[in-house]
């Protein structure tokens, strides 16, 4: 019982500091809260406070479910792929180097 309390405690300090490093060391403001009650949060809310920081107090990156993921654009104009492409294919034999030595720049 005493090693599991220890490893518990070992991971609430790592996820604590991880948190307050990330709370302190960004220039955005956090969301919901202050840097001062994120960092009080972490430190004292045993493994609930660091976990709420990374799913709700990080600015700019909420958790995001399945069903909200947002969907890839389609409206981008895309040209061909480059082995699709007859303009690339037919450049690229001169591109090539005809000799075996400017292919390895010289090395053997």
């Amino acid at each position: 019982m005493g090693r599991l309390l220890f490893l518990l405690f070992l991971l609430h300090l790592g996820l604590a500091f991880a948190a307050i490093v990330d709370c302190l060391g960004g220039e955005q403001k956090p969301e919901r809260l202050s840097r001062t009650v994120w960092t009080l949060l972490a430190i004292f809310g045993f493994l609930g406070g660091p976990i709420a920081w990374f799913t709700y107090g990080r600015p700019g990156r909420k958790l995001q479910l399945p069903w909200q993921l947002p969907q890839p654009r389609t409206d981008l104009p895309r040209g061909p792929a480059p082995d699709d492409d007859p303009d690339f294919l037919r450049d690229l034999d001169r591109r090539q180097p005809k000799d075996p030595d400017e292919r390895n720049n010289g090395t053997v």
